[in-house]
């Protein structure tokens, strides 16, 4: 598909604080937001594990939290589809790594070391058990790409006595970054396109249904030359090709507002030339037939009269 079209928004449930693990006896806001259409009001559902809970309104809080709160949430707006589940973890450990429970694509990826009680000194993350981060912070923020994708720690070091700091690993957590849009495809409306045709190109994407309010926006090259900028319309069009408009054609889609660009494979269009001087070459050497056909029908006519009035 090209640029979105104004469907139904599928509700998507989010948190507040927006971390995917928390601690026992914190409070976490779960909330079901729905697209602009939706009506102001309208009766909420709640499910954990596929299993109702009690909730009508559109946020759904959760008070000192608790192990057995744990679960697949999902939420459903009046008689809308539900949405998709959202894992949360309550824990009991000691060092906690924290991440949201979806990053996509041009988002920022926050990472907290926690431990609600006990004064931190160093901390140190890891990424496939490699060090990514060693500072006296607990929160590291990334910005969410594909190259994020993989299995995180932390350690933290945690005071024990009075001066006396041990180090304390949390458990590991993997991170998937969720595709904002994939890499788009440019096509042509037609196989075979002709000298004087219309061209048409169009750059071809699908956006994430959970982001559906994210605005794209498309832009054409040739020959790795801007044709048309950036701008809401996946067409590009040429009302008359000429020969000189044949070339490698491809496109970018962007999320202006996560800097996400990405670009097609390219296409090559090759205009047919010749076309309209051939039927103009025709359309005058038919004339020049008819004329000729004429002038010498003509003489012979006029001869043929002169000789019949000599014979007379």
């Amino acid at each position: 598909m090209g640029s979105t079209g104004a469907v139904a928004m599928r509700p998507v449930v989010s948190f507040s604080p927006n971390w995917a693990t928390i601690s026992r006896h914190e409070t976490i806001t779960l909330t079901c937001t729905v697209g602009p259409t939706a009506p102001l009001s309208q009766r909420y559902s709640w499910y954990r594990d596929n299993e109702t809970i009690n909730g009508e309104e559109r946020s759904f809080i959760i008070g000192k939290a608790e192990e057995k709160d744990s679960g697949n949430y999902q939420c459903q707006a009046g008689t809308s589809e539900r949405s998709d589940p959202v894992r949360l973890n309550v824990t009991n450990d000691r060092v906690i790594l924290q991440a949201p429970p979806s990053v996509y694509e041009g988002d920022p990826l926050t990472l907290r070391c926690y431990n609600p009680y006990t004064k931190a000194q160093n901390v140190t993350f890891y990424k496939d058990n490699v060090t990514i981060s060693s500072s006296l912070t607990d929160t590291l923020t990334l910005v969410g790409s594909m190259a994020m994708n993989g299995t995180y720690t932390c350690i933290k070091y945690l005071q024990r006595h009075a001066i006396r700091y041990s180090p304390y690993t949390s458990a590991e957590i993997v991170i998937t970054i969720q595709e904002l849009f994939p890499r788009p495809e440019i096509r042509a409306a037609n196989d075979s396109v002709q000298e004087g045709d219309v061209l048409t190109l169009s750059c071809h994407t699908a956006l994430n249904p959970a982001r559906g309010a994210t605005q794209l926006q498309f832009a054409f090259y040739r020959n790795g030359h801007n044709v048309q900028g950036f701008s809401s319309s996946s067409n590009y069009t040429i009302q008359s090709a000429r020969p000189q408009d044949s070339g490698n054609y491809t496109c970018d889609t962007a999320a202006p507002s996560v800097s996400v660009t990405k670009g097609s494979p390219g296409l090559s269009i090759h205009i047919h030339g010749g076309t309209l001087r051939d039927r103009r070459y025709t359309i005058e050497n038919t004339i020049r037939l008819a004329l000729a056909v004429c002038i010498l029908l003509s003489g012979s006519l006029l001869s043929y009269c002169h000789i019949k009035r000599q014979v007379n």
